[in-house]
């Protein structure tokens, strides 16, 4: 393929150890979006190889920064089902509430 630019040629024939930025969404749980924000904004490990629009980079240093960065709050899955369970049970009760007021009115005269 001849659109593959190697930046890193140290890792040629080893690209069993590289990760594309579609796999790091996977690992970490986000968005390719998120990963390419991360890319533009913080100290993301270097890409070794482009292949087009494709970008690849070491696993393991993806791993490290990772593991560097400090955790996640609502984002982490979770995190986000400790919250989603919350405003389930304020809304089954809220619901409760109205189906209660509801049945006082309909019985009254």
């Amino acid at each position: 393929m001849s659109d593959i630019m190697w930046h890193r040629p140290e890792y040629q024939g080893r690209e069993d150890e590289l990760v594309n930025l579609a796999g790091i969404a996977t690992i970490a749980g986000v968005t390719r979006a998120a990963v390419s924000n991360w890319r533009v904004r913080h100290d993301f490990p270097a890409p070794v190889m482009t292949a087009g629009r494709t970008v690849w980079v070491v696993h393991t240093e993806v791993e490290a920064w990772l593991a560097s960065r400090p955790p996640r709050t609502v984002r982490d899955s979770a995190a986000k089902f400790v919250v989603l369970k919350e405003r389930e049970e304020r809304q089954a009760a809220a619901l409760a509430a109205t189906r209660k007021q509801l049945r006082k009115l309909r019985s009254q005269p």
